[in-house]
């Protein structure tokens, strides 16, 4: 299994805007405290609409952004356009990485590492990762292990504005085994109490022990400096991990 294709759909690509628009402040300042003792460059990797990468932009710092969603990625287009900024953006595959520059800081934020599920392909993108650090620079991954005890089932709603909600419904199931978490997505798109469309997508992720997490790292050519309880993801705690280049 290659990293998965995330061809989000309109619904959702309108759905995470709507209830993930841009990274709350402490969150763009714990990445911020990271480009400052390390300035340079800036990659942000699954860069998704811009949710972090645009504030970091507005803090100051140069900040790419790559990710193998178009969809997703015309909407970060769409929004700096707005903004006025002009941000390098990406349309890769991080197991295909070939970027023209090298970065003092690296980050993949809210979990999103966890959608290559493959250990063999999560390993191709830390080596690529690897490959465009600058010899000092910090890659920062936030990961999470799924709340196993939680509801399988949820509902959640964005309201888009006074006539338009988007329903989303979510079921999970868990592969213990392969650590694996299967996330079946149905979106409703509901106009003046009337459903008008639908869309669904599966979502799957996978967790990391910690064992696993670092020998993962060391294979790459990383080392774990540090892992901080810090959780910026809305659907639970996480962490993230700290990593620099061995020596």
């Amino acid at each position: 299994m290659s990293e998965k294709p995330l061809s989000y759909g309109k619904l959702c690509s309108i759905f995470y805007d709507a209830t993930k628009a841009y990274a709350p402040e402490a969150e763009v300042n714990f990445y911020a405290k990271f480009i400052e003792s390390k300035p340079g460059r800036v990659l942000e990797a699954m860069s998704g609409s811009g949710r972090l990468q645009i504030p970091l932009i507005k803090k100051g710092y140069v900040v790419d952004g790559v990710d193998n969603s178009e969809i997703m990625l015309a909407s970060c287009r769409a929004r700096c356009k707005e903004l006025n900024l002009n941000p390098e953006i990406y349309n890769q595959s991080l197991e295909d990485l070939k970027l023209p520059h090298k970065y003092s800081t690296i980050t993949i934020a809210v979990g999103s590492f966890q959608l290559i599920c493959d250990r063999s392909s999560a390993l191709k993108v830390l080596k690529n990762l690897h490959a465009h650090m600058e010899p000092n620079g910090n890659l920062l991954i936030d990961v999470f292990v799924p709340d196993f005890s939680a509801d399988p089932r949820s509902e959640r709603f964005a309201r888009i504005d006074n006539h338009t909600v988007i329903k989303l419904t979510t079921r999970y199931v868990y592969d213990f085994e392969n650590k694996l978490a299967d996330g079946f997505c149905n979106y409703e798109l509901i106009v003046d109490g009337q459903i008008i469309e639908r869309e669904s997508e599966l979502i799957t992720v996978t967790w990391y022990p910690d064992e696993e997490l670092e020998e993962l790292f060391d294979q790459a050519g990383f080392k774990i400096i540090k892992i901080y309880d810090e959780t910026f993801r809305a659907s639970g705690p996480s962490r993230v991990v700290q990593a620099v280049l061995k020596n």
